[in-house]
């Protein structure tokens, strides 16, 4: 390591399944998802995948049994587990995990949780945890690096501590500022279920958004091909929802598939949100300018050039006055 440290972290791509080719003494599985089914053709072999990555771990693996299929692993290799669900935010220690996160508060974008260790004969607590990042997803990624921590040597102190110093990483509710009175945010969420956590953490007692406005830009059109259905119900949480057309990401075009896909699944499923197409950038720019206004939060998703949109509209704001 860089730093002098005896320890390297890395982000595990199962993109290529280069993942499998780690020599990992620890890893951490928060979920297992359906993507890159151009690499693995089926769900069954993302998942057989994982098992795969889970048994060549030379130390401990932590594992959230709050995802069904990380559960299964974990039964079947003996991983350390953890789990933090907002239902049973208000009791001790409610989940059959050896580490569990309770009484779960989100306030000023922070959120704060009590953290307990089951054992075979009990539960032990071991103490509260601030982090300075909104969302149960973001719980759930700050107990899994601080299960490993501990499994590593650290003390419960040790890792709470550099956990409330932590404040985040570019392009995950990626604050751009607030111009007019609209607040501009984005995030690299590009995936059904990433877009349902990252709308869920948008609000939290202290925000005060008149509306919610994501903006989401779909990603690759062999994945749109096979999954758009399931974006249905990712947006549930915004009060408008817009759509542009397919980044392709060096992915061929395929016939017939376009953003409209997530458009008419959207709309299938709730037929009483605004959902917006915009294919074009441009026309983008214009009704986004035209639209927002004075209390939203326009919040842009996606893995390609939407991460520009922000600026883009900030500037034309800024040129306008």
């Amino acid at each position: 390591s860089w730093t002098g440290s005896n320890l390297f972290v890395v982000e595990a791509d199962e993109s290529d399944s280069t993942h499998l080719r780690l020599p990992l003494m620890g890893a951490i599985l928060t979920n297992v998802d359906i993507d890159h089914l151009d690499n693995f053709q089926t769900f069954d072999a993302i998942r057989e995948s994982f098992k795969e990555f889970i048994s060549k771990v030379n130390g401990p693996h932590v594992l959230c049994v709050d995802d069904p299929y990380c559960a299964e692993i974990a039964q079947q290799l003996g991983s350390i587990t953890y789990s933090a669900s907002l239902d049973d935010s208000k009791t001790e220690s409610p989940v059959n995990a050896d580490f569990v996160a309770s009484e779960i508060t989100f306030n000023n974008g922070a959120a704060q949780f009590k953290v307990s260790q089951n054992t075979a004969t009990q539960t032990v607590p071991l103490g509260v945890v601030n982090i300075q990042l909104r969302g149960i997803h973001n719980v759930r990624n700050a107990l899994g690096a601080l299960v490993m921590a501990i499994n590593l040597g650290a003390s419960f102190t040790q890792a709470a501590t550099a956990l409330a110093k932590f404040g985040g990483v570019a392009r995950r509710f990626d604050n751009h500022g607030t111009h007019r009175g609209i607040t501009y945010v984005d995030d690299y969420a590009h995936l059904p279920n990433e877009i349902s956590a990252v709308l869920a953490g948008a609000r939290d007692k202290s925000d005060s958004w008149s509306r919610v406005v994501a903006v989401f830009q779909p990603n690759r059109f062999n994945r749109m091909s096979v999954i758009s259905h399931l974006y249905a119900n990712s947006f549930s949480d915004a009060d408008l929802v817009v759509v542009t057309d397919i980044y392709a990401s060096g992915t061929a075009a395929i016939a017939g598939v376009t953003g409209e896909l997530v458009v008419n699944a959207i709309r299938s499923a709730h037929p009483n949100l605004k959902v917006i197409y915009q294919p074009k950038r441009s026309d983008l720019i214009e009704f986004l300018d035209g639209e927002l206004k004075s209390g939203d939060l326009c919040i842009s998703m996606g893995c390609g050039d939407i991460a520009m949109l922000p600026s883009e509209l900030i500037s034309r704001k800024l040129t306008s006055q």
